[in-house]
C-alpha cells in the first residue's frame, strides 16, 4: 500500500509539473535596421509606411537571447502621430516565436520618433511550440533607418522549457 502510494505521488507530481507551466515573465532589448520602407502619401500630412528590417535580440539568461529578429510594419501617420501595426519573429539556431504588434507612433518638437505599443505571441516552432504570452513595448529611433525596442511581457513557455528555468 505504501509502494502504490508513494508511486501515485511521483507520478501526479511529474504530471503537475508538466501541465502546470506558469507564466514567467520575459524581457530584452533589439536592434533593427529598416532593409525596405515605402512611404506613400495618401492625403495632406499623412503617409502611410509599410517596412520591414532586421536585427538582434539580446535577452541574457533567457531563450531568446541573441535571437535574429524580423519586423514587418506598416505605420500611418498624420502629422507625425499615428497607429502601427505589425509582425516581429525572433528565431534561434532551435526555433521561433512570432508575435503580432499595435502601438502608436508619435514624434516629438524635435522630430524624434518613438512607438509604444503591445505584442502577442500567434505561432511558435521547435522547443517554443506552444508558448503563449503577450507583452510592451517601446522603440525609439535614432535615424529613420534604426531603431532600438525594449520589450518585456509575461510568457507561458511550452512545459518542457518551463521545467528548465
Amino acid at each position: 500500500m505504501l509502494k502504490k502510494t508513494v508511486v501515485s505521488a511521483a507520478v501526479a507530481t511529474m504530471i503537475a509539473g508538466t501541465v502546470a507551466a506558469r507564466a514567467m515573465p520575459m524581457n530584452g532589448t533589439f536592434w533593427v535596421h529598416y532593409d525596405k520602407q515605402s512611404p506613400q502619401p495618401t492625403g495632406p500630412d499623412r503617409v502611410q509606411i509599410d517596412e520591414s528590417g532586421s536585427g538582434v535580440n539580446r535577452s541574457p539568461g533567457q531563450p531568446l537571447d541573441n535571437a535574429q529578429v524580423t519586423l514587418e510594419d506598416s505605420v500611418t501617420l498624420v502629422k507625425g502621430q499615428g497607429p502601427v501595426k505589425g509582425r516581429i519573429t525572433l528565431t534561434t539556431p532551435d526555433g521561433s516565436v512570432t508575435s503580432t504588434l499595435q502601438g502608436k507612433v508619435t514624434t516629438d518638437p524635435q522630430g524624434r520618433l518613438m512607438a509604444v505599443g503591445s505584442s502577442k505571441v500567434v505561432e511558435a516552432t521547435g522547443p517554443f511550440v506552444g508558448m503563449k504570452g503577450n507583452g510592451n513595448f517601446t522603440t525609439t529611433f535614432s535615424s529613420p533607418t534604426d531603431q532600438v525596442t525594449q520589450w518585456q511581457g509575461n510568457f507561458k513557455p511550452p512545459a518542457g522549457m518551463a521545467s528548465n528555468r
